[in-house]
């Protein structure tokens, strides 16, 4: 009685032709596939970068343009897959459960066991096994596999992938629509701002230059590239006074001056604009530029003994801390390529050109015709002629000194000021530990060039015995002095006494001592 009960309760699930496992099984499949397409058409779309999208639509892809329309309008796409897998997904539960639930019941009611056990087996274990083998095809078929594909190829599944997408949210609309509003509307009830491209990360600036600057986010860049657009993001960071000719670089024309001597020192400097002053530099009156009498002083129209004055130009003066970017903008606007710059007291601190702007972002550069002289020149093995302007750290680098670092100066001629408290004249030299620094070139208060010598240890020459001088064997020889007086025993015999300082007393010249420095 109790077990005609027990096999009724515990009785397998119902068996199925073998004809409609086939077709659940097939279904199974077809959902799993399903669930696949819609991950993978999501993470194409979303992960493929934008701004390869868009060249490719310019170009005339008609599937990038599908992506990039997408790509504009993320919320409902999101929806759109999200709908498809939601309804794959529970249709899978639905039809894959029990399909799985009926073979795994089949299965167990074969097995070489007591009945009533396969009988239990058969009720209790199908359901959950067939649950967990559903949801383990789901999420590596479905879910895993689709997605890690996407990441690897974004560009060609997404190409591929668009226009099917676009013509299931067309035919889907009005349920994409009802769940787009539903969207928005709860998320206002919680004070949430939705605009729908949200969805879409925007790579940030301190993003971008990380990925610049990372070998491993964007291998295919050089060094060199690398350098020019890190310069692009830190030119906004920089100011005038940093980029500018310092003062005491600035080659200046006085206002009263001639077009002789803007020719002269066109010629000597080998510059083609020049600030224009009064009394001093702090009294800048404007700008003048060579190529504005290039063409009349080619045509013979002007004489050199007029005045500059005629053809001076309006300067801009800026600030220290002025960005370079916004000193740009304002060189663009006033059409001007070199303005002053001044200090917070009013007074001129340089001047920066739009070469100097160009500089920062693409480096310094030179004119082959013309080769810069190098910083450091070494004369001879002892000897070095530097410029007054190399940085102090270069020099102890280059040269191996020690000269000390300090916030007073940066530069090898600002410590040579700084060590002779004045403006020294050309052939001025002082010593620091064993070096003689020496100025050589000087235009007015501006060091140009500074000769760095070492200052070799004096020698004593090596004194060697004179041929009248006794040997070691003829002293032994020597004639007997007892009845000299005791001054004559080392002054050859000469009665005269010897000088105070007993200097007459041999002195061992070679070999060196042990303490000397020379041995």
């Amino acid at each position: 009685m109790v077990s005609s009960v027990l096999s009724e309760v515990v009785s397998p699930l119902p068996p199925l032709a073998a004809s409609d496992v086939l077709m659940r099984i097939l279904a199974v499949l077809l959902l799993i596939a399903i669930n696949a397409f819609f991950v993978t058409a999501e993470f194409s779309i979303v992960s493929v970068r934008r701004s390869r999208i868009n060249q490719l639509a310019s170009a005339g892809d008609i599937q990038a343009k599908t992506v990039q329309d997408l790509q504009r309008g993320l919320d409902r796409l999101l929806s759109t897959t999200q709908f498809g897998i939601t309804l794959s997904s529970l249709a899978l539960g639905w039809i894959g459960e029990s399909t799985m639930a009926v073979l795994l019941s089949a299965l167990f009611i074969r097995l070489p066991l007591p009945e009533q056990t396969r009988q239990v087996m058969a009720h209790s274990l199908a359901i959950p096994a067939a649950f967990v083998l559903i949801a383990y095809l789901q999420i590596v078929l479905g879910e895993l596999c689709p997605k890690s594909v996407a990441l690897l190829y974004p560009e060609q599944l997404a190409r591929f992938l668009g226009p099917p997408s676009v013509a299931i949210a067309r035919l889907f609309h009005p349920f994409i629509w009802i769940l787009n509003q539903s969207t928005r509307w709860l998320l206002q009830l919680v004070g949430v701002e939705y605009a729908g491209q949200g969805w879409y990360h925007r790579v940030t600036p301190e993003e971008l230059q990380l990925i610049i600057t990372t070998s491993t986010e964007s291998p295919g860049l050089e060094a060199e590239e690398r350098e020019l657009l890190s310069n692009v993001f830190a030119f906004a960071d920089v100011t005038a006074g940093e980029a500018m000719v310092p003062r005491t670089s600035v080659v200046a024309i006085g206002r009263d001056a001639t077009l002789q001597d803007l020719l002269q020192e066109v010629a000597d400097s080998g510059h083609s604009r020049y600030p224009v002053m009064g009394e001093s530099l702090d009294e800048i009156v404007g700008l003048v530029e060579f190529k504005d009498l290039a063409e009349p002083l080619s045509a013979g129209v002007l004489k050199l003994d007029q005045s500059i004055q005629p053809w001076i130009r309006r300067a801009e003066a800026v600030s220290e801390e002025m960005p370079l970017n916004e000193l740009l903008e304002l060189m663009r606007q006033s059409g001007q390529t070199m303005v002053i710059v001044v200090d917070n007291f009013g007074g001129t601190a340089g001047l920066v050109t739009i070469q100097d702007v160009v500089a920062e972002i693409i480096g310094e550069t030179r004119e082959p015709e013309s080769p810069e002289e190098p910083a450091i020149q070494q004369i001879d093995e002892q000897t070095y002629l530097v410029q007054a302007q190399t940085d102090l750290e270069e020099v102890n680098e280059i040269i191996g000194m020690q000269l000390p670092l300090s916030e007073e100066y940066q530069t090898l001629g600002g410590f040579v000021i700084y060590q002779m408290q004045k403006i020294p004249k050309i052939d001025e030299f002082f010593h620091y530990e064993n070096w003689e620094i020496r100025v050589k070139l000087a235009e007015g208060p501006r060091l140009e060039r500074i000769q760095i010598r070492r200052d070799l240890p004096s020698e004593e020459p090596t004194e060697l015995p004179a041929d009248d001088e006794p040997t070691p064997d003829a002293w032994d020889n020597r004639p007997s002095t007892d009845n000299l007086p005791p001054w004559t025993h080392r002054n050859n015999g000469n009665a005269s006494p010897p000088p105070p300082d007993d200097t007459h007393s041999p002195r061992r010249i070679w070999p060196p001592d042990a303490d000397s420095p020379d041995s």
